[in-house]
């Protein structure tokens, strides 16, 4: 397998994950960034994980601050919702509302399963390589990236 084929590989995932988030922020007219946003909480439910804007802010890389603006502006949009820490009356888990978690199922269609089921016949040491290689095409493009 040549270069090229490795390149044009890389460019149909792009190519595909364009469609995915197009296809996601038009279902749930929303803009890219807030996108990120709610595929983040909604991994992170289907990992039984909780989400506070602490996560966010460390997952975008953006301050406290302004992720708080970017949930209170989805939660006033209908797409996220706050609810209280059982373990920490004083802090607030973010999750998708009822009517986004649809939306966003629907909009992913059988796209969860059929990654799940390719990712769950990997074994542990194909996975590592998979994350290992992925994180080296990443480095490359951000890397690669011309500074503003």
């Amino acid at each position: 397998m040549s270069e090229i084929d490795l390149t044009a590989a890389v460019t149909r995932l792009e190519a595909a994950m364009g469609a995915l988030r197009a296809r996601l922020r038009e279902r749930l007219g929303i803009s890219g960034n807030d996108l990120t946003v709610l595929q983040f909480v909604a991994r992170a439910a289907a990992a039984e994980r909780t989400v506070r804007v602490k996560d966010l802010a460390a997952h975008l890389g953006l301050s406290g601050p302004a992720v708080t603006g970017t949930v209170d502006r989805l939660e006033r949009a209908g797409h996220l919702c706050r609810v209280p820490n059982p373990d920490d009356g004083r802090s607030r888990f973010i999750e998708l509302t009822e009517a986004t978690q649809h939306a966003y199922a629907s909009a992913m269609d059988s796209t969860n399963e059929r990654l799940h089921e390719l990712l769950s016949s990997f074994t542990d040491r194909e996975r590592a390589k998979y994350v290992q290689v992925i994180d080296r095409v990443v480095e490359a493009i951000e890397f690669g990236a011309p500074t503003p």
